[in-house]
């Protein structure tokens, strides 16, 4: 049996911010499934972070039809707006945060298991006090991260995020 990791050691490796990159979901047999997660699309956006104790994640639909544009939260006219425009905002969205903890992991901090929660604060109600717990392995010298869990319709998933860092260029400008 391998000995285990210290938990602190696998905490300050996870701890950052990590931009979604992608998820391919397949069946037991190793096929790709080609599913999508319902409400968020086939290329949902998103970033997790994780401080020493707390993390949040929010992840949205990229699909223009499950994002109207003219909604300002900073317009009166807008936020008095139809309330299907802002439902269909949160039925395209995920968020939720809390606390997080390491639960096992091997000799390398690269592989693991982790827990989200208990969730203390999430976009559905039926979210917040519950636990999400997921497979982790980091590759690229902490520069990728990788979930392994089991999908809503029983699939498996493997999702993929990059850390961000002083050197990335996220700013949402196309200058490169």
């Amino acid at each position: 049996m391998r000995p285990l990791a210290k938990p602190k050691d696998v905490i300050k490796a996870l701890t950052g911010s990590w931009l979604y990159l992608n998820v391919t979901t397949y069946y037991d047999n190793g096929t790709i499934a080609h599913s999508e997660e319902p409400t968020l699309g086939k290329f949902p956006v998103g970033m997790l972070t994780y401080q020493p104790t707390w993390m949040s994640a929010t992840f949205m639909s990229s699909r223009p039809e499950d994002r109207p544009p003219d909604l300002n939260i900073n317009s009166a006219a807008a936020l008095a707006g139809p309330d299907d425009e802002w439902a269909l905002i949160g039925k395209h969205t995920m968020a939720y945060a809390g606390p997080w903890r390491v639960s096992q992991t091997t000799e390398d901090k690269e592989v693991g298991q982790i827990a989200h929660g208990p969730i203390r604060v999430a976009w559905l109600p039926s979210w917040v006090g519950g636990t999400l717990v997921k497979d982790y392995e980091i590759y690229d010298a902490g520069g990728t991260l990788r979930f392994l869990y089991r999908t809503s319709d029983g699939n498996r998933g493997d999702m993929w995020f990059r850390r961000l860092g002083v050197e990335d260029d996220d700013d949402g400008d196309d200058d490169d």
